[in-house]
């Protein structure tokens, strides 16, 4: 396992081992894996006060729901980052069993590499199965190329509609573009980078989730004082208040903060995933290793 969770402090593990406890009492979890983990530590000296130390963790998580559960995905994600709090961050990823069991036959790159490389936190008395040992590169290639057109692509085109709109001084509007602008360039990192299908318009969750592969966006919405949090919650309101609202009013400065914010991210998912897709061409050229092949042939046919 790459995700070694023996590195957060005492106090992080006592929550991390709550949060496992209480979630799945609540929800039919069948596992429960950590396939991201983010923590900082902050000193704070004064010489008017004495020394304060701050601990700040995220665990990004796949919960696999049994069968029995009755809820949608969405409302068990809900569930899940609903104990989220300043100290401790939860994103979770939720998938019903029979939905992931098959793509782990299939090879998903997703829930392949989570199975192989994430922390298995929790697992309903049933075995691990084996996961398949070899994707086929270039089928992975074609996926992350036609995910990328489509989502980054859709992106900038909103990014213009949202200057054209601060031109026009409709910076209702522009906030609106600006969020799709967001929500589209969140999707092809999710898309291209972790391979999850995703048809959420929750912009906090996607965030967070894209945090842990590009910590530049974490930086973008910090949330830590009232006027960002004010900014970022026009941000996400304008999903149904541009369309649907009686008033909707945006500050001129405000518009603008959030484009710039929004280039910047554009800016910072764009190098990421081209870099991730340039590794993948170089993947796709080479032959196949005989090992992996190996690999293949024994795992395929213990499951």
């Amino acid at each position: 396992m790459d995700i070694t969770l023996t590195e957060l402090h005492e106090a992080q593990q006592k929550a991390l081992k709550q949060f496992i406890e209480t979630i799945t009492t609540r929800v039919a979890t069948a596992y429960l894996f950590c396939f991201a983990l983010q923590q900082r530590q902050s000193v704070h000296t004064h010489c008017f006060a004495p020394p304060t130390r701050s601990l700040w963790f995220q665990a990004d998580l796949l919960l696999i729901y049994r069968d029995e559960e009755t809820r949608r995905a969405n409302e068990i994600q809900d569930q899940a980052n609903s104990h989220s709090n300043a100290q401790h961050q939860y994103i979770t990823v939720a998938m019903p069993y029979g939905e992931a069991m098959p793509l782990l036959e299939a090879s998903d790159p997703f829930i392949n590499q989570v199975f192989s490389q994430g922390t298995l936190l929790y697992s309903h008395g049933v075995a691990l199965p084996k996961r398949r040992g070899y994707v086929c590169h270039k089928t992975w290639l074609q996926s992350m190329r036609r995910e990328w057109r489509r989502w980054f692509n859709t992106g900038c085109q909103f990014m213009d509609c949202a200057a054209y709109c601060l031109m026009d001084s409709n910076f209702g509007l522009a906030v609106f573009m600006v969020h799709q602008t967001i929500e589209q360039a969140c999707k092809a990192v999710i898309k291209v980078l972790l391979h999850i299908g995703s048809n959420t318009h929750n912009l906090a969750w996607m965030l967070k989730l894209c945090s842990s592969i590009i910590p530049e966006i974490g930086t973008l919405f910090p949330r830590n004082s009232p006027d960002e949090k004010a900014l970022f919650n026009l941000l996400k309101g304008s999903y149904i208040d541009c369309r649907y609202a009686a008033v909707f009013e945006v500050r001129e400065e405000q518009a603008w903060a959030l484009y710039y914010r929004a280039g910047t991210l554009l800016r910072a998912i764009g190098d990421r995933c081209n870099q991730q897709i340039k590794a993948m061409e170089r993947y796709a050229g080479a032959d196949c290793p005989a090992e992996h092949q190996q690999i293949y042939c024994e795992q395929s046919t213990g499951s």
